[in-house]
This record gives structure tokens, C-alpha cells and sequence, in this order.
């Protein structure tokens, strides 16, 4: 008897173990990914054991090894501290930029959902204003108003993320203010700003939080991009986007100084993307049909 004969409730209960690990592998991956990252960032300190500002011209472009496990830069510094260090930047960068878009963009898409009419009009009006923009394209346009620097590279990538987060609020709003809740709380003569944050956007929650994990992974590249064109944190901070520019110039004698910085930002992004992907797999329940 092969497998295409057994009775579907032995093959099945089988099978559905296999999808369900598969499903949410790239969950548990993200995952671990991302609070090892977290636990690197915190405990950076006791972990490189260097400070990674200090200069040493004795012991400029040594290779990994030697004491130094990701060598030393042009002016001596250790790399393991300076990328260790850097992942505190990068948590920041997502931290700042996501939670601004985030302050602007759902209350916004909140408002356009409910209210309708002309609101909804001029909001989404606005939305595909900033859609129109390639969003590095749009970045690299506000810093260049605001300047080169940390927190404006910063303000530059919170601004292109909106729109995400304005049309996801607006959809959900245009589907849960119809609700049998929201009726009931309408009923009751709930005022609208009660419905929105005291019914609808609690519902509309965990969209928006898969939304943030996956707009944390651009966050990441975009900021390294625009520190990479001089547009974001300047030398020395420990930035993995400035490290990159800096060890670009040394390509020919010092290969590493280029290669960790952008291996944590490929770890960091997949890891994020990862993680949003396997809570969106998890709690979308059109992911669970078939």
C-alpha cells in the first residue's frame, strides 16, 4: 500500500506536522536572529571588551586574528567592537524611524478610514504624493533639504515609510468600523476617537505590528544606504552603512573591513524580513486554508 492509498486521516495528520513546521520555521529563525542581535547590542561591552573609538596606529590593518577577531581598521580600532557597537545603532535607527512612522502614519489612516468623504480624498491624496517617490529616491531628497546627519537620515526614512502604514490603517478601519462591536459601541454613543482607539485599532494591531517587523528590515538597509553615500551617520560613529564607506577605500589590502559590517546588515535585514514573514504566516488566517 503506498501513501496515495492511506486513508486521508492518516496521511494528513502527518502532512499537516511537516506544513506546520515548515510554515513557521522562518518565524522561530527570525526570532533568534533578532534577540541574539538584541542580546549583542546590550551586552556589547562585556563582550568586545574594547572600546571601539580607541585608535592604536601601531596596529593599523591587521587581519582577524591576532587578538583582534575581525582585525583592525585604518586608524587601529578594533572591528569586533565597532560592529558589536554598531548594532545598538541600528536597533536606535529602528526604533526612532519606525515608531515615527508609525505616529503619523496609522492615526492618519485611522482618521481616513472612518471619516470618509473629503478626509479620506485629501489623506490617500497625500499618501500617493510620497508613493510616487522611489523611496531611497525620496530619502536622499529630504536629507539633501535637511543635510547630512544621523537623526535627519532618520526623519528622511520615516517619512517614506508612512504611506505603508496609512493605506494598512485606512483598510482596516474601512473593514472593522462596520463590525457587529463597532455597531455596538456606536449604539452605546461611543464617540468616534472611543470606536477608533478603543475598538478598532486594537483589532487592527497585529497587522500593523507584522507591518513595523517588515518595514524594520528596510529601515536597516536604507539607513546603511544613505550612511554609505555620506547622507546618514558620519565617521566615527559606529554605523554599519559608515564602516562600509570607510573600508571601500581599502578594498585592495583590507577585504574585512567592508565584509563584517555589511554581513550584519544582511543578517540584521533577513532576520527582521524573516521574523515579519513568519508572524504574518502565523496569525493570517488565509495562510491556514487548503
Amino acid at each position: 500500500m503506498t501513501e496515495d492509498t492511506l486513508p486521508g486521516n492518516i496521511v494528513q495528520p502527518w502532512t499537516a506536522r511537516v506544513r506546520s513546521n515548515l510554515r513557521y520555521a522562518n518565524l522561530s529563525v527570525g526570532a533568534t536572529i533578532i534577540v541574539l542581535l538584541v542580546l549583542a547590542a546590550a551586552f556589547a561591552p562585556l563582550l568586545a571588551q574594547r572600546d571601539p573609538y580607541t585608535q592604536n596606529l601601531a596596529i593599523t590593518f591587521l587581519p582577524p586574528g591576532h587578538g583582534h577577531i575581525f582585525g583592525t581598521d585604518e586608524y587601529g580600532r578594533d572591528m569586533f567592537a565597532r560592529v558589536l557597537f554598531g548594532a545598538r545603532l541600528s536597533l536606535l535607527e529602528i526604533a526612532l524611524s519606525v515608531g515615527m512612522s508609525l505616529t503619523i502614519g496609522v492615526p492618519l489612516g485611522l482618521l481616513a478610514g472612518y471619516a470618509g468623504g473629503m478626509v479620506d480624498s485629501t489623506i490617500l491624496w497625500a499618501s500617493d504624493t510620497l508613493y510616487a517617490f522611489p523611496g531611497i529616491v525620496l530619502a536622499i531628497l529630504i536629507v539633501a533639504i535637511l543635510g547630512p546627519g544621523f537623526f535627519d537620515s532618520l526623519i528622511a526614512i520615516s517619512v517614506f515609510a508612512i504611506p505603508a502604514y496609512i493605506r494598512l490603517a485606512r483598510n482596516l478601519t474601512l473593514t472593522l468600523k462596520g463590525s457587529e462591536f463597532s455597531e455596538a459601541a456606536r449604539a452605546l454613543g461611543a464617540s468616534p476617537g472611543r470606536i477608533l482607539f478603543r475598538h478598532i485599532l486594537p483589532n487592527a494591531a497585529l497587522p500593523i505590528l507584522v507591518q513595523a517587523t517588515l518595514t524594520a528590515g528596510d529601515v536597516v538597509l536604507t539607513a546603511s544606504g544613505l550612511s554609505f553615500l555620506g547622507l546618514g551617520a558620519q565617521p566615527p560613529l559606529t554605523e554599519w552603512g559608515a564602516m562600509m564607506a570607510s573600508g571601500r577605500n581599502f578594498l585592495g589590502v583590507a577585504t574585512y573591513l567592508t565584509l563584517f559590517p555589511g554581513l550584519a546588515i544582511t543578517v540584521t535585514a533577513m532576520g527582521l524580513n524573516l521574523l515579519g514573514d513568519g508572524l504574518r504566516d502565523r496569525f493570517d488566517p488565509r495562510f491556514h486554508k487548503g
